[in-house]
């Protein structure tokens, strides 16, 4: 007869929309990232990639908010979530006087960081590295309309210069890589950093179709973890789903042919999952 298998759980986390994720950590702690899951229907360009009745009230509890950049399919929910749960919001410090100036935070719950630095929380510590973002032709001007929320700012032009990785380190000694935009090194730092799991952006625009499986898959080979979370393919989730799938099996059909253990998963939006540690039977 075969054991029942011996689990603990390490982290508790989900996919909510775009970069959005929530991560509730063994202190009862949360982190949600870049909140974005639905707009007013007068911002049209981020109605279609908004998640179908997901309201800021569908989430429980806010700690910290990490925010990758400042474009509005970051941002546009950041307001909600700071009236509902008064949280930290942790960003560059580059754009935290922005924020400050468009957005209703106290000061003092405003956290900046900086590039290639170590910092510290209740229940998680964040090292941060440089980021940049996909190739954008937009000008200053598209650039400063893409806001996705009311009132005249400079948020959406900085969404296009600031952006900032992260690991995300557990007491555990899980770590959690999370990158938005281009590789910027990070492939590399990985090979010293082995994180448990790597939250990718995709390669690209979502109107890149180009060899997508086979760019992800080079990535996650060179990368040292054991499993990929590709995020910000909510307009495939929509639009493409049989395109979607097709990525992840050639991905993970890619990694077995190379002999590497590490595979892919696309997550169910707003579903919970664990990072369990797990002892059963072979």
């Amino acid at each position: 007869m075969k054991d029942t298998p011996f689990v603990t759980h390490g982290l508790k986390f989900r996919w909510i929309n775009a970069q959005c994720f929530e991560f509730q950590f063994s202190n009862g702690k949360t982190l949600l990232t870049d909140p974005y899951f639905d707009v007013p229907e007068r911002f049209k360009e981020g109605v279609g990639m908004s998640l179908m009745n997901f309201h800021v009230e569908d989430i429980e509890q806010v700690d910290y908010v990490f925010v990758n950049h400042t474009h509005g399919d970051h941002i546009a929910n950041l307001q909600q979530v700071c009236d509902r749960f008064s949280p930290t919001v942790i960003c560059h410090s580059a754009v935290a006087m922005e924020i400050a100036k468009t957005h209703v935070v106290p000061l003092t719950s405003i956290y900046p960081v900086d590039f290639n630095g170590r910092y510290y929380f209740d229940g998680f510590s964040l090292d941060t590295y440089h980021g940049t973002h996909h190739k954008n032709p937009s000008s200053y001007e598209e650039a400063k309309a893409f806001t996705m929320q009311d009132g005249d700012n400079e948020l959406g032009v900085m969404g296009s210069i600031f952006n900032v990785n992260f690991i995300l380190n557990l007491p555990e000694g899980l770590r959690i890589a999370f990158v938005g935009g281009n590789d910027d090194g990070m492939t590399e730092r990985f090979q010293e950093i082995r994180p448990n799991i790597l939250i990718r952006n995709k390669m690209g625009s979502s109107r890149d179709f180009d060899r997508v499986a086979e760019r992800f898959a080079d990535i996650f080979a060179k990368s040292s973890t054991q499993m990929l979370i590709p995020m910000h393919c909510e307009t495939w989730v929509n639009e493409r789903p049989e395109f979607l799938d097709g990525v992840i099996r050639d991905m993970n059909q890619i990694m077995e042919e190379k002999g590497l253990l590490g595979r892919a998963k696309l997550l169910e939006r707003t579903k919970w999952h664990y990072l369990d540690l797990v002892i059963s039977e072979a």
